[in-house]
């Protein structure tokens, strides 16, 4: 019986020091540290998709480089994998809708996409 006052002074206690503090109010050193490096990870991500974005739209030698590069990590493996089947999908098809009359950059464009797909793979 005579613990419960106690513990309840003692929490009582722990929340008025807090709050004199203004521990309540503001985010620790800690989370503020936690914050930054999961916008920093955000922002390194953003930048990664913006430069496969322009690696995947241009097809040269140095673009497939960095599709592998991305590609072959296997944090990533899954996204870059997916974008490409999906891009390739959508040149296919438009292949298919031209036929033979299909301009040459659209070919070049299946090549690529391709050439970056069994580069992935077998890395």
């Amino acid at each position: 019986m005579a613990r419960l006052p106690l513990l309840s002074l003692f929490a009582a206690s722990l929340l008025v020091a807090c709050l004199m503090t203004g521990c309540a109010n503001m985010p620790s050193q800690s989370q503020t540290q936690i914050q930054a490096q999961e916008q920093a990870e955000q922002q390194a991500l953003g930048a990664m998709v913006q430069v496969l974005q322009q690696a995947i739209a241009s097809p040269s030698p140095q673009h497939l480089e960095v599709i592998a590069r991305y590609g072959t990590d296997s944090r990533y493996y899954v996204m870059v994998r997916g974008w490409l089947v999906q891009e390739l999908s959508g040149i296919e098809s438009q292949l298919a809708a031209h036929g033979d009359r299909a301009p040459e950059a659209m070919r070049a464009k299946a090549e690529h996409l391709r050439a970056a797909i069994r580069r992935i793979d077998l890395e």
